[in-house]
């Protein structure tokens, strides 16, 4: 055979070899093309899925705006697609749509899908919707009203946040949990209709809603996380349930209008901050079913006036009374061993204080700038372990002080006791 011959065989022979190769391993463009093309229909941009023949809105190149009506189906191509989902983020930040229509029929709207769109004021969820997933409609700054289907069941967290404009919503009663960040900073939310059956109020879900006034908690609640109501500062009173048994820190920090409480005999403990800044607390009842209380639990409540201390208790926390401004007199449980730095700090109303046997220190400016603490009586003989600064130089240089045995107390001149100008036997204020 010829050389020209040879070579004419061989690359025929390798160029049949590759069509076939290709011809097994790639698949029609028309198959391809059916997998996911994007159309855009009436100004919508969607996906379609061929083989189910649904259709998923999409963000575009464009920025949506004016009034959206989202269709049930759609034809392309004189194929019928249903309209069933609305991608995550598909109208975000569009803060130049007014209005939305959603058609009944769609199952799905992704996470953030409207979030931002800030001129929205009022949307209907259809029926076939079951969730409401995350930040979906966070900073509609302008949204209303919203109506949510009886067969919701799941709402995740940030779903309203900062729906600034919202003032009321009712949740459907298959929903059992409420998430973190729900309805933070809906500044205008002044109704809420919780269902029967709602057992978790997660963290932060009602924090900075500063027109809410009331709300009532179902009794099924189990659960309501920190900072839940912080800085709600129209909320006037509160109850909880008898399913709880802890109440949360800073669940009510910051909230200034809060008056009535009604703390239940489930609850065991009491976080830290829960209570600080509710400057309209005039009084409140712990019951002894309470063991623990965090610190800065009731600081700067100026206006609380009654409050008891469980028995049980062991430790008073620090900053616990700080600035308890108005607070005249409170009793210290003989279950209390010690009293932590600054838990009384600024009860300048504070006169008189009987601390029992049980207690063996009490902190460095525990009883400070309690200018009206003229009378302390210790109970325990052996000396109480006190600090230079446990009480202010007016108490400790006017007021007086009453022990089982001055000389006791006095025996020690490096202790902070021998710097307490006037200490008496106890038997002396008796007679």
């Amino acid at each position: 055979m010829k050389l020209k011959s040879l070579k004419t065989v061989l690359f025929a022979f390798a160029l049949a070899s590759t069509t076939n190769i290709s011809a097994s391993s790639l698949q029609p463009v028309g198959d391809i093309l059916k997998k996911s093309p994007t159309t855009n229909v009436d100004g919508i941009n969607y996906k379609l899925d061929a083989k189910k023949q649904e259709a998923k809105v999409i963000a575009g190149k464009g920025i949506y705006n004016g009034e959206i009506v989202i269709p049930e189906k759609i034809t392309v191509d004189s194929v019928v697609y249903f309209v069933e989902e609305i991608d995550g983020g598909a109208f975000k930040g569009c803060s130049s749509v007014t209005a939305i229509t959603l058609p009944n029929g769609i199952t799905e709207i992704g996470s953030s899908a409207f979030e931002d769109c800030t001129s929205i004021e009022e949307i209907t969820i259809p029926a076939s919707i079951r969730k409401i997933e995350s930040s979906t409609f966070a900073g509609c700054s302008n949204l209303k009203v919203i109506n949510l289907p009886d067969g919701i069941t799941s709402i995740e967290q940030g779903a309203f946040k900062k729906c600034t404009a919202l003032e009321e919503i009712t949740i459907p009663t298959g929903v059992t949990s409420l998430p973190y960040n729900l309805f933070l900073g809906c500044s205008s939310l002044k109704n809420v209709n919780l269902p029967v059956g709602l057992e978790k109020i997660g963290y932060s879900c009602f924090q900075d809603c500063s027109s809410l006034e009331e709300i009532d908690i179902p009794n099924s609640v189990k659960a309501i996380g920190w900072v839940a109501f912080k800085n709600c500062t129209s909320l006037r009173s509160f109850s909880f349930t008898t399913s709880m048994d802890n109440i949360a820190n800073s669940i009510f920090e910051g909230c200034t209008s809060l008056k009535d409480v009604n703390i239940t005999n489930s609850i065991k403990g009491i976080d830290h901050d829960a209570f600080k800044g509710c400057a309209s607390l005039d009084s409140i009842f712990i019951p002894n079913s309470v063991r623990s209380l965090g610190s800065s639990v009731f600081e700067n409540c100026n206006n609380l006036r009654i409050v008891n201390i469980p028995n049980g208790i062991k430790s008073i926390p620090s900053k616990a009374f700080k600035n308890c401004s108005a607070l005249p007199e409170i009793e210290i449980p003989y279950s209390v061993k010690d009293i932590n730095s600054d838990a009384f700090n600024g009860c300048s109303s504070l006169a008189m204080i009987d601390i029992p046997s049980s207690v063996e220190e009490i902190d460095g400016d525990a009883f400070n700038n309690c200018h009206s603490l003229m009378t302390v009586i210790i109970r325990a003989g052996k000396p109480v372990k006190i600090k230079k600064s446990s009480f202010g130089k007016a108490t400790q240089r006017q007021g007086i002080f009453y022990v089982p045995m001055a000389s006791v107390y006095r025996s020690d001149p490096k202790s902070a006791w021998f710097k307490i100008y006037n200490i008496k036997n106890l038997n002396d204020r008796q007679r």
